[in-house]
């Protein structure tokens, strides 16, 4: 069995495309991941990773530069068909052809024609739904709503069509193609893995001050549903409150006609010791996202011993139990994460159970090492399945 694997950023492709060579079952990795920064460089690939990064370079500048967002979209939108261009040549000498969603439609076709398996990766839910959710929360906080890039949209389509398999990471995102008619059967699930979560030193994790403090963590914006958060939090009624927002503030926040107290700080981003130090004074991780995939940082929560409350829309139900590690809440629903703060913030023997099954939880959750496993598996079953 022999691969091509292309995606137009690091996240987790290098993790996935490690996997595969790690098992030598790839024949190439067609990375748009700019050569210029300092992260792009891996020597693991032996000959097998090959950039096609020139449009993507010119997008990422494009976004430091300030351009519009109309220009920026295009940009992203040109640079993964440059990979999808990129790839064609390597088809010949594979057997699967395995691309993230929007740059692979024309190779998927002629592989399709050479009769390789095609499977799409999808980060997000189906971006008709995911589009479905936005619009509505925008218009909803009478926010200016701009349309996905048309054509982005379109050549996304139609490779969910084409490719044979959609390669998605968690049961959200798999609801939300079984919403739009697509077959379970054509869904493979593979959630994602996370780095060495279980290494924290649990004597870091002892709080210093009597404070209930709930924290967020991600982009302040219409999408992650900081709003929610916010009102639920100022309905808070205990006397030592605050609340922790961590993260860039996009330019349409969802936040900006609230009225903020004095409990809620907002720290900008923040890394390395100042990320953990924001982690170690939590006692409650919240992200009340509209749309998320996977949400990484859930799993970073629980490494710190953090329970949760998160929406349905968040990934969540592939790492935790409802009431054991958190609470999964519905979306848009500030009345009950309100509830879930009050029970947690009041009831300090279920805060302590749920903190100590949170960080075993953490223990348990796989790294990226078993992902690429568990991918290789799966891929390995689909090929065997077809050769048959």
């Amino acid at each position: 069995m022999k691969i091509v694997y292309t995606a137009p950023n690091r996240a987790h492709h290098y993790q996935y495309a490690l996997a595969l060579d790690k098992k030598n079952i790839l024949t190439a990795f067609v990375s748009g991941f700019p050569r210029f920064s300092p992260r792009a460089k891996i020597i693991e690939f032996k000959g097998k990773l090959f950039r096609a990064d020139f449009l993507q370079t010119i997008y990422l500048l494009s976004l430091k530069l300030g351009f519009s967002q109309k220009i920026s979209e295009h940009l992203a939108f040109l640079a993964k068909k440059e990979q999808d261009f990129a790839c064609r040549k390597f088809i010949n000498n594979a057997d699967i052809f395995l691309f993230y969603n929007g740059s692979g439609l024309k190779t998927c076709q002629y592989a399709n024609k050479k009769g390789l398996i095609t499977i799409v990766e999808v980060v997000n839910c189906h971006v008709e739904y995911q589009e479905d959710l936005l619009k509505e929360e925008h218009h909803k906080l009478n926010i200016p709503w701009f349309p996905f890039h048309k054509a982005e949209k379109k050549r996304r389509l139609k490779e969910y069509q084409q490719a044979d398999y959609i390669l998605l990471p968690s049961e959200f995102v798999k609801r939300s193609f079984l919403d739009k008619g697509f077959p379970e059967e054509k869904l493979i699930k593979v959630p994602y893995g996370f780095n060495s979560l279980n290494l924290i030193n649990l004597e870091k994790l002892q709080k210093k001050d009597t404070v209930f403090t709930v924290l967020f963590v991600g982009s302040i914006s219409v999408r992650k549903g900081v709003r929610y958060l916010i009102n639920a939090f100022q309905k808070l009624d205990i006397p030592n409150k605050k609340l922790l927002i961590v993260g860039p503030r996009d330019s349409y926040s969802g936040i900006d006609d609230l009225q903020l107290t004095v409990d809620i700080i907002f720290t900008g981003i923040l890394k390395g010791n100042e990320l953990e130090n924001a982690y170690i004074s939590a006692d409650v991780f919240c992200l009340p996202t509209i749309e998320d995939g996977f949400g990484l940082v859930l799993g970073e929560a629980l490494s710190y011993g953090l329970p949760i409350i998160t929406t349905t829309n968040s990934g969540a139900d592939d790492l935790i139990n409802d009431g054991e590690e958190g609470f999964i809440v519905p979306i848009r629903d500030a009345n009950t994460i309100y509830d879930k703060l009050t029970l947690l913030s009041t009831d300090l023997h279920l805060l302590n159970k749920m903190k100590l099954a949170a960080r075993k939880k953490s223990s348990k959750l796989n790294g990226w090492d078993e992902c690429g496993q568990t991918l290789c598996s799966i891929l390995n079953h689909i090929y065997l399945k077809h050769k048959n």
